[in-house]
């Protein structure tokens, strides 16, 4: 009765089955995947929710691209970063999976490939699903360093046989925390333009640098394709991680690119959008006020992820066999554990413990036992959480 573009079936890995089991027991888990800020003590004030009361909500005047002050309001944002975005560059959506959906809708015929990094979010393979899309694989690389894999870069271009119409990348990537160098930057853009595909840059994280190694996390704009003119270029975020502001699911594309490239996009993205309209009122009329609640908000960011990445350093020197990956930027980290065990069987027995971290393999992870751990859970949960770790591991 269901279409194929859904999972043939929904039976849990080992690691969630034995996580249910563990819930369903009443145990107290330390959960150190969290990433939701509102669980994370980094949750908006009253005052900031009290943006969303604007007596102009009682209207409704849809614009498929968003509201004029609010799309001039992303565009504020990205002239805080250094990146020029016209506001009419702008759309509007209801949180950045929705984002992907449409440029999957805009820029591929069913059957057709985006190029995706590996290891990279879970998320897209399902998105791509939905939208009846083929994804191509193409490595991130490490070597104490992570880095373009140029030549797996080319195969999967090559292998797309003709078929590619766009390649994704991270910026900074999830869950490596890195970002590509100005040469790689410059090499996707030229394989691009040659191939005549679209750059798909999310960029979500673009406001998290963690600064150089032992200093506290900075606040400075991070590399992106936002803005940037030589193909097709879709930059993703929102309020989700702007802000930490998940719960009101709005976020935007910034589109540029070549002008005739760019206008024709832009005409698709609004007769894609007008289709839903899924951006609420009060949402956009608050905007404006909303992105200047960011600073603030950041700055907890900043100082959590100071606090949670020494007690990884702590980690390292009471326990050497344990490293993190080397990393600048965003809200995780990745954990190289003893090879001794898969990535798989360190979460098993954490979870024993009452300990939840991410295995490696969930973001396809190679070359070692690898767990990943969010940043910005509470301090106090994620230091019991890392000495029961340190226990496990002894």
């Amino acid at each position: 009765m269901l279409s194929r573009r859904l999972p043939a079936e929904h039976a849990p890995n080992a690691w969630a089955a034995a996580l249910a089991a563990r819930r369903r027991a009443g145990a107290r888990l330390l959960d150190l995947t969290d990433a939701n800020p509102t669980r994370a003590g980094l949750g908006p004030d009253a005052t900031t929710l009290g943006l969303l009361a604007a007596p102009e909500g009682a209207r409704y005047e849809p614009d498929p691209r968003g509201s004029a002050p609010a799309r001039a309001a992303v565009a504020g944002y990205y002239a805080a970063r250094g990146a020029r975005i016209d506001p009419g560059h702008v759309v509007l959506t209801s949180g950045t999976s929705e984002g992907y959906a449409h440029l999957f809708r805009l820029l591929a015929n069913p059957g057709e490939t985006v190029l995706v990094p590996t290891p990279s979010y879970p998320l897209f393979e399902p998105l791509a699903a939905l939208e009846s899309v083929r994804l191509a694989p193409y490595r991130l690389a490490y070597d104490g360093a992570w880095y373009l894999d140029r030549a797996s870069f080319d195969a999967a271009l090559d292998g797309a046989g003709g078929t590619a119409r766009a390649v994704i990348v991270v910026e900074p990537h999830h869950p490596t925390g890195t970002w590509l160098s100005d040469a790689e930057r410059d090499l996707v853009e030229q394989r691009c333009a040659h191939h005549g595909l679209a750059i798909v840059s999310d960029e979500v994280f673009g406001d998290f640098g963690w600064g150089a190694p032992g200093a506290p996390p900075a606040a400075r704009p991070l590399p992106g394709f936002a803005g940037r003119d030589t193909v097709p270029t879709f930059a993703l975020s929102g309020l989700s991680k702007v802000c930490g502001l998940p719960q009101l699911k709005l976020s935007w594309i910034a589109v540029s690119g070549p002008v005739a490239a760019r206008q024709q996009a832009l005409a698709g993205l609004e007769w894609i959008a007008d289709l839903f309209l899924s951006v609420s009122t009060p949402v956009q009329l608050a905007l404006p006020r909303l992105l200047e609640t960011r600073h603030r908000f950041q700055a907890l960011v900043r100082e959590r992820l100071a606090v949670n990445l020494e007690q990884l350093e702590e980690l390292a020197r009471e326990r050497p066999e344990v490293s993190r990956l080397a990393a600048a930027g965003g809200w995780v980290a990745i954990l190289r554990l003893p090879a001794r065990a898969s990535g798989e069987a360190w979460a098993l027995r954490l979870l024993e413990r009452d300990v939840v971290v991410h295995p490696g393999h969930f973001y396809d992870l190679e070359g070692g036992a690898h767990v990943v751990v969010s940043l910005i859970v509470e301090p106090r949960v994620f230091g019991e959480g890392i000495a029961r770790l340190a226990a496990c591991l002894a």
